[in-house]
């Protein structure tokens, strides 16, 4: 069984309305992902280091390589009028547990930034704290530079039962009713995470609703609430509409369904 720990992203084209691309930008990003990623998928390295900025490139070459045994591109977001993106894949790999290695699909998300006419992978300077993400703090595999890890290396330990994992970053509900003549209604958002989770939101457009975040970083175990509230104007109430959430770098993508009650 192949665990996947990014169940709810489903498919999402350039910014999934956050920052929709003009034409032809996220068709070439996507285009360059999938080459980039499907290379190291099949131990091409050196040709995979082409498609990384030239500042970035000494970093590509001192990381620890991995060859994914599935690539998924889950979606694209962008940054800087379309300069910079940010790519969430799903990749096969393992992951230590108590039972030995598993394989699951794991969320992974990488720079991007469009120079001299193509797009290419951006490395920032690596912390020597090492790589935040939802499994707590990962540092760099040690070994040779270039020399891909052995099976499970840098792979996350994380429970093995797939409704533990679904719910790790979960919301206290999915749906909201808010009264046509006006009211307020909270939503909880709970992080199970051993590691910090940045959350993004996009508030549905209708009119006289207000999204409000209590925090925008959840910490291990924390929590935040969103708090709608809807004041009527003159016409009638607005059609049903959906608040969407990323969580990074998780990736996971999570909605609210908001309606009216008339």
């Amino acid at each position: 069984m192949v665990l996947f720990f990014a169940a709810a992203f489903g498919q999402a084209v350039g910014g999934t309305g956050f920052n929709r691309p003009p034409a032809g930008v996220d068709e070439a990003l996507r285009a360059r992902v999938l080459e980039f990623y499907n290379l190291e998928h099949e131990g091409r390295f050196r040709q995979a280091e082409s498609l990384v900025c030239e500042e970035s490139r000494d970093r590509y070459y001192d990381m620890a390589k991995q060859r994914w045994t599935s690539v998924e591109l889950i979606q694209t977001l962008y940054e800087e009028g379309f300069t910079k993106a940010r790519a969430t894949m799903a990749l096969g790999t393992t992951m230590n547990t108590l039972s030995g290695p598993i394989p699951v699909k794991a969320p992974l998300t990488s720079l991007w930034r469009f120079e001299k006419g193509a797009w290419c992978r951006y490395i920032p300077e690596p912390s020597k704290d090492g790589i935040p993400s939802p499994f707590g703090i990962m540092k760099p595999s040690a070994g040779p530079p270039g020399a891909p890890p052995p099976p499970g290396a840098g792979a996350p330990s994380a429970p093995v039962d797939p409704r533990a994992l679904a719910s790790m970053v979960k919301l206290s509900r999915t749906a909201v009713a808010l009264p046509a003549s006006g009211g307020t209604e909270t939503v909880e958002i709970l992080n199970g995470m051993p590691g910090r989770v940045d959350l993004k939101m996009a508030c549905p457009n209708a009119a006289g609703l207000q999204c409000k975040l209590s925090s925008e970083t959840l910490p291990r175990g924390g929590k935040a609430t969103l708090t709608l509230t809807y004041t009527p104007g003159q016409g009638a109430a607005p059609a049903p509409g959906e608040v969407h959430f990323i969580f990074e770098p998780l990736g996971t993508r999570k909605t609210v369904r908001v309606e009216f009650r008339r």
